[in-house]
C-alpha cells in the first residue's frame, strides 16, 4: 500500500465519520407559546402534558387584557429518514371561570435522502376550541418558524 493510498483511506475514513455524526445529531426544538388574555379576568392553565411542579406558581397565568410568553424545548432528532413522518403534537387549554379554549399545535417532518443529510420538509399548525360550559373566542395561528433543523417556531393563542 502507497503513502497515497493510507493518506486517502484516513480522508475518506475522516469524512465518513464527519458525516455519521452530523447526521446522527440530536437537536432540541424550542416551540415559543404567546399567550393573549382578551377576556376581563386572569386565565389560568388548565391542561397540558407538561409536569407543572417543575414551575413556579402561576407561572403559567395570563392577567386580564395582558399577554405572556413562554419557550419549551423538546428533543428531536431529524438524522435519519423515517418511514413515517416524525410529529411533535402539544395539547393545552387555559381556562377563565366556565370559559375555556382549547389549543393545539403540530409540528410534522418528513424526512427523505439527501447528498449529506436528510432533506426536512416541516409543516405546522394550530387550531384553537372553545371547549367550556360557556362559549368564548379562542383563536391559534403560527407567528414565526424556521426552515433549518431544529424546526423552532412560535404560535399565538388567543382567547376572548
Amino acid at each position: 500500500m502507497t503513502l497515497f493510498s493510507k493518506y486517502l483511506i484516513t480522508a475518506i475514513a475522516a469524512v465518513t465519520a464527519t458525516l455519521t455524526g452530523v447526521n446522527a445529531h440530536a437537536d432540541v426544538t424550542t416551540l415559543t407559546f404567546e399567550i393573549v388574555n382578551n377576556t376581563s379576568g386572569p386565565l389560568k392553565l388548565n391542561r397540558s402534558n407538561w409536569n407543572l411542579a417543575l414551575a413556579e406558581p402561576g407561572f403559567f397565568d395570563v392577567d386580564a387584557y395582558s399577554k405572556h410568553s413562554y419557550e419549551a424545548n423538546y428533543k428531536t432528532n431529524f438524522g435519519y429518514p423515517r418511514k413515517t413522518p416524525a410529529t411533535l403534537r402539544e395539547v393545552i387549554s387555559y381556562a377563565n371561570g366556565n370559559r375555556e379554549c382549547t389549543f393545539t399545535t403540530v409540528l410534522r417532518v418528513t424526512q427523505s435522502f439527501g447528498v449529506f443529510r436528510p432533506t426536512l420538509e416541516a409543516t405546522r399548525s394550530a387550531s384553537a376550541t372553545s371547549t367550556g360550559m360557556d362559549d368564548v373566542k379562542c383563536e391559534a395561528r403560527v407567528t414565526a418558524k424556521t426552515d433549518e433543523a431544529p424546526l423552532d417556531y412560535s404560535v399565538r393563542f388567543t382567547m376572548g
